[in-house]
């Protein structure tokens, strides 16, 4: 490795370290202010609101953030899939035709009609790469990796 070459790798780790203590400093200096704010706040707890001529109403509790779906395949292009061993495989099928879904290797096979969503939920305890596809039409439509 050449003198050059050295000092350049040198610059970027001190230039990257510089960013690090900015972004740190910029992010973290909070915390302790924000610690005494909501000690010293009560705790919240739902409020009724009236208008003169109203009955009193609770106020709405926030709904909670739903769970992100599986991934979703559907035809026209090869989905990658991956998981680790022991993890449990899920994914959604949606597609324009009736066929079978087979997840070759696992050998587990669904009907999937045009325009409805089916779901794959097993345990990963086959490692390899196996093919998804479209039974009747030989059509790959994903490919599950499972690592070890």
């Amino acid at each position: 490795m050449s003198r050059t070459q050295r000092l350049s790798f040198l610059a970027i780790a001190v230039l990257i370290a510089i960013v690090a203590v900015v972004v740190l400093t910029t992010a973290g200096g909070d915390d302790e202010q924000e610690a005494a704010n909501t000690s010293a706040q009560p705790a919240a707890t739902p409020t009724q609101t009236t208008a003169p001529d109203e009955t009193p109403t609770e106020t709405p509790e926030p709904t909670p953030t739903p769970k992100p779906q599986p991934p979703l395949v559907t035809r026209g292009e090869v989905t990658k899939l991956r998981f680790e061993q022991g993890d449990t495989v899920k994914f959604r099928v949606r597609v324009d035709v009736a066929d079978h879904v087979h997840v070759h290797g696992y050998d587990l096979m669904k009907d999937v009609e045009p325009g409805k969503t089916i779901t794959f939920s097993f345990p990963a305890d086959i490692t390899g790469i196996f093919e998804i596809e479209l039974e009747d039409r030989g059509e790959e439509i994903a490919q599950l990796r499972v690592d070890p």
